[in-house]
């Protein structure tokens, strides 16, 4: 039992340093959103949003992503942060990966 404790606690530590990593690659600006989305995800968290967003802008597909914490909708867009517009409330984000810009 105690090597599968030490060994799940390692997981959780990769996962969380690599979670920082990914979380250190973007640009987060509160009150938010994409006004111009080319996909949409649902239900999934920030970080699944952040990484989404890494993988298409490797191939130009994803310049910038809106996450809505409260519904756990992910916008991706091919367009730049100029494609996002102010909203009211700070559950919305923009997501801006570094190769982004």
């Amino acid at each position: 039992m105690a090597v599968f404790t030490s060994t799940c606690f390692l997981i959780i530590c990769f996962v969380t340093a690599l979670a920082l990593q990914q979380q250190a690659n973007f640009d987060i600006v509160k009150g938010k959103k994409v006004f111009n989305a080319t996909r949409t995800i649902k239900k999934v968290s920030q970080f699944q949003c952040a990484a989404s967003c890494l993988r298409l802008a490797e191939n130009g597909e994803c310049k910038v992503a809106g996450y809505h914490s409260g519904s756990r909708e992910c916008h991706l867009s091919s367009h730049m942060l100029e494609a996002a517009v102010a909203n009211a409330t700070d559950e919305w984000k923009i997501l801006i990966p570094e190769n982004g810009k």
